[in-house]
C-alpha cells in the first residue's frame, strides 16, 4: 500500500435516514460529541453539509490534482475553481461504502498514520463504549476504521504545492489522527464509528501512462480520473470502464476517490459487512448518514 493509501474502487455502484449520533436503540454512545463548524485540525477545517444526514469536515488542503482533478477543475491562485456540473465532494448527494482490508490481519495498516491502525479503533471503541465490528453481534453499534477521498482526508505527504513548490506541510489534516474527528456512519446493515486512518486513491493515469493507483499521479498536471461513475460533469460520467451509462456491470478499474464527487468511505471488511448486511450490491452500499464526531486520540501530526 502506498502512501496515498488504498485502492478505493474496485467495483461499480447501482445507482430511511437515522438522527446524527443516535444507535439503533435510541441510545447514544458514551462520548458522542458532534463537531462544530469549524472541525478538525486545529479548527482550520469546514463543515460541508452535502445532503440530509450527510455532512463531512474538509480539512484545508493546498490545490494540487488529487485534490482539483485537472478534467474537473482548475488551480487558480491555490484555489480549485470548479467546471460547470462538478461541485467537488457535493457533485452526488449520496454517500457510499467499498472495503479494501482485514483489521484482524494487519491488512489496513498502510504508512499514513502515527499508531498502528488496530490501536486507533481501539482507542475509539474504548472512548465510546463499544466494540470492533470485526466479530460484533449483528445489530450492535460498533467501531472500525476507514479510507477517504483526497478532499475529505487531506494532501498526501508526497504532494507539492503549486505555488511554491514545496512539499505540502503538514499533510493528511483531515485523517483522524490529525484532526480528531471520527464518522458515525448508517448503513442498511447498522450503524458503525469509524476513524479516518488512510486515503482511497482511485485510479488514474498521467504522464502516457495507463490506468493506475492514483499515488503517481499526485502532482502531475494532467492526471486523469478512471470513469468515475457517479456525478453529472460531462466527459467523466458518460460511461464506466466500457460498461455504458449507469455502470451497471462489474468494473474492477471503476474509480470512486479520485474524482472526490461523493462521500466515500472504503472500510474494513468487518466494519463493511456490518454496515452494509444483506444489502450489498457488487461489493457496495448506499449510506443513509454520515455525520463527523469528535474523537480526540492524544497523537502529534504529523509522523516524523
Amino acid at each position: 500500500m502506498g502512501p496515498w493509501g488504498c485502492l478505493g474502487g474496485r467495483i461499480s455502484p447501482e445507482q430511511g435516514t437515522s438522527a446524527a449520533g443516535v444507535s439503533p436503540t435510541g441510545a447514544a454512545p458514551a462520548a458522542l460529541t458532534p463537531v462544530g463548524a469549524a472541525c478538525g485540525y486545529k479548527e482550520s477545517g469546514t463543515l460541508l453539509h452535502v445532503a440530509d444526514n450527510l455532512d463531512v469536515c474538509l480539512p484545508p488542503t493546498s490545490c494540487t490534482s488529487e485534490v482539483c482533478p485537472p478534467p474537473l477543475g482548475t488551480c487558480v491562485e491555490g484555489k480549485c475553481v470548479m467546471k460547470a456540473g462538478y461541485a467537488g465532494i457535493q457533485t452526488l448527494p449520496q454517500a457510499w461504502a467499498t472495503y479494501y482490508c482485514q483489521l484482524s490481519t494487519s491488512g489496513c495498516n498502510g504508512v499514513t498514520q502515527v499508531e498502528k491502525v488496530e490501536v486507533t479503533a481501539q482507542k475509539l471503541g474504548k472512548q465510546l463504549g463499544l466494540p470492533l465490528c470485526e466479530g460484533a453481534a449483528a445489530g450492535a453499534d460498533c467501531v472500525g476504521i476507514a479510507a477517504s477521498s483526497p478532499m475529505v482526508v487531506g494532501n498526501s505527504q508526497v504532494a507539492v504545492d503549486a505555488q511554491t513548490q514545496l512539499p505540502v506541510r503538514p499533510w493528511g489534516l483531515g485523517l483522524s489522527e490529525a484532526s480528531n474527528v471520527c464518522y458515525h456512519l448508517k448503513g442498511p446493515g447498522g450503524d458503525a464509528y469509524v476513524a479516518l486512518t488512510d486515503r482511497c486513491g482511485g485510479y488514474c493515469k498521467c504522464n502516457g501512462s495507463s490506468y493506475q493507483e492514483c499515488g503517481a499521479c499526485v502532482n502531475a498536471t494532467d492526471m486523469t480520473p478512471n470513469c468515475p461513475c457517479v456525478g453529472t460533469a460531462p466527459g467523466v460520467a458518460d460511461a464506466c470502464c466500457g460498461a455504458g451509462p449507469g455502470c451497471g456491470a462489474v468494473a474492477p478499474a471503476c474509480d470512486w476517490c479520485a474524482t472526490n464527487n461523493h462521500p466515500h468511505f472504503d472500510l474494513d471488511q468487518g466494519t463493511f459487512n456490518h454496515l452494509c448486511g444483506e444489502q450489498m450490491v457488487l461489493g457496495s452500499c448506499q449510506l443513509t448518514l454520515v455525520a463527523p464526531i469528535a474523537c480526540p486520540l492524544g497523537v502529534s501530526w504529523p509522523p516524523p
